[in-house]
């Protein structure tokens, strides 16, 4: 499978190089804010410049590099997580300087976010503070305005596999068969089994991507064994998302491409649309992901079946 791809000239960005003229002048901010769709690119970008700033190939695995990611079911950067960094860095580093990588800084549990607020605008000398997020919108605006900005755009490629095509293929077909047939047939054992067909092989599609994704971008180094699982879990859970969030852009893609060649049924097709939308805000809070596609499969069955019968295709 060839699905999942990032920059591989990470140092070309334009931002990173910004960032890297900025340093060698002695101009590097204190605290430096990465968004963009791409999740593995601003996982790629943070590690670069961490790196930049220890001097080092491998900064994670660095003395002087802390990491706040969300951790357990409710992917949350909690307190606890948030004071053992706050008290690191009041240690004293071995190279004068230190990074502390936030990921996904939108999931920050609001009193851990206050927690960290002085340190975000005061850290200790020699101390880089990366934060980054694909939910730029949802972020504190207290964390907002005390860091520095840097969009990395880079919007998700789609997936390019044969097993993904075909079973966009199969679902565009299935949406088709309700579009183009009567509505009193759209609950017949026709509809219906390749309805749950489509929601078992989406899941193995999805952990199959996820798997390679993870040969691409393992979970971070991590020293303590009772932080392990949840931190490797949390890392899973953000990759899972990425991956699940570009397969519904295809989906959505194919539904309004059928638009074009159903002009009829415009209105069923903005509906079928915004209920694919009511699944990816699911994601967001952690709903079940198969649910919530067998949930939007249902839904579009009844958005067709209850269409007037003069807007048959």
């Amino acid at each position: 499978m060839k699905s999942l791809d990032a920059s591989s000239n990470i140092e070309n960005i334009p931002a990173l190089k910004v960032l890297a003229r900025s340093r060698v002048e002695g101009r590097m901010p204190h605290a430096v804010l990465f968004t963009g769709q791409n999740s593995e690119l601003l996982l790629k970008a943070s590690e670069w410049l961490a790196g930049l700033h220890l001097e080092t190939g491998d900064p994670l695995s660095h003395a002087d590099c802390r990491a706040l990611r969300p951790a357990k079911k409710s992917r949350r950067i909690n307190m606890e997580s948030t004071l053992e960094v706050v008290g690191d860095l009041r240690l004293t580093s071995t190279t004068g300087r230190r990074v502390v990588i936030i990921y996904d800084v939108d999931r920050f549990a609001p009193e851990a976010a206050n927690c960290f607020l002085k340190t975000l605008e005061e850290p200790p000398a020699g101390t880089l503070i990366i934060l980054q997020t694909t939910n730029y919108y949802r972020v504190l605006p207290t964390i907002l305005s005390r860091s520095l900005r840097f969009h990395l755009g880079g919007e998700q490629s789609l997936i390019q596999d044969a097993s993904w095509n075909n079973w966009l293929k199969d679902f565009e077909n299935f949406v088709t068969k309700l579009a183009t047939s009567k509505p009193t047939q759209n609950r017949s054992t026709e509809i219906i089994i390749p309805l749950y067909s489509l929601c078992a092989r989406f899941e193995v599609l999805l952990e199959l991507f996820l798997e390679e994704a993870l040969e691409k971008a393992p979970p971070p180094p991590i020293t303590d064994d009772e932080d392990k699982k949840d931190i490797t879990e949390a890392h899973e859970e953000n990759i899972r998302r990425g991956i699940w969030n570009r397969m519904l852009v295809s989906m959505e893609e194919r539904i309004r491409l059928m638009g074009r060649s159903h002009p009829t049924l415009s209105l069923q097709i903005a509906s079928t649309v915004t209920a694919l939308e009511s699944c990816r805000v699911r994601l967001e809070l952690s709903y079940s992901r198969i649910s919530g596609l067998e949930n939007f499969l249902l839904q579009t069955v009844r958005i067709f079946s209850s269409r007037p019968p003069s807007s048959s295709s």
